[in-house]
């Protein structure tokens, strides 16, 4: 048990080099942690999620989009008799947009999608994966306070999503659909 443990911890840490490879955009350090929680839905189940962000990469497509990359880690929880807890190792791509009118300078928009992802166990409660294999999904909204240098202070309200985008049979989705994250990017 342990060492499939510690193989998750090293594949993950691992891809945290990877932005010493990519060469077309520019490093950036974007640090975040986040708290979510659900309401029962037709599964009469609740899901809860803590998650750790990091956003490594960024290419700037223009003064309103830039695509960048990063890694999560994710703890999933649920009320349910059974199968109580998950976790998800994340690396996920996101489109960020920000808006043309200066009156909302600091706001913008994201969208994280086909993040490929590792769960920990295929079933969160009632909701069934075919596999560990996942894809993250998230769609949320922003803003960045700009602090001295390139230092920020981030604020984020999500919705987060994970399937196998029917890959597979079993595909019930996980959803935590009220995220609040707070995060500093330096």
């Amino acid at each position: 048990m342990t060492n499939v443990v510690f193989r998750r911890f090293l594949t993950f840490c691992l891809l945290g080099f990877l932005p010493f490879f990519i060469q077309a955009g520019e490093r950036k350090n974007e640090l975040l942690i986040s708290w979510g929680n659900d309401v029962p839905h037709i599964a009469h189940q609740q899901n809860s999620q803590v998650a750790l962000d990091y956003n490594f990469y960024e290419f700037r497509r223009s003064q309103r989009s830039g695509i960048s990359l990063g890694m999560g880690y994710t703890h999933l929880w649920t009320d349910a008799v059974t199968d109580k807890n998950i976790e998800a190792f994340s690396f996920y791509p996101q489109l960020t947009l920000w808006p043309v009118r200066q009156s909302l300078h600091g706001t913008y928009f994201f969208v994280r999608a086909l993040g490929p992802t590792y769960l920990s166990d295929n079933q969160l409660g009632q909701r069934q994966q075919a596999h560990h294999f996942a894809f993250q999904a998230q769609v949320g909204i922003g803003y960045r306070k700009q602090l001295v240098g390139n230092n920020a202070m981030l604020l984020q309200l999500s919705w987060k999503h994970f399937s196998n985008a029917n890959l597979f049979d079993d595909n019930e989705s996980i959803e935590v659909p009220f995220i609040l994250s707070l995060g500093f990017a330096f």
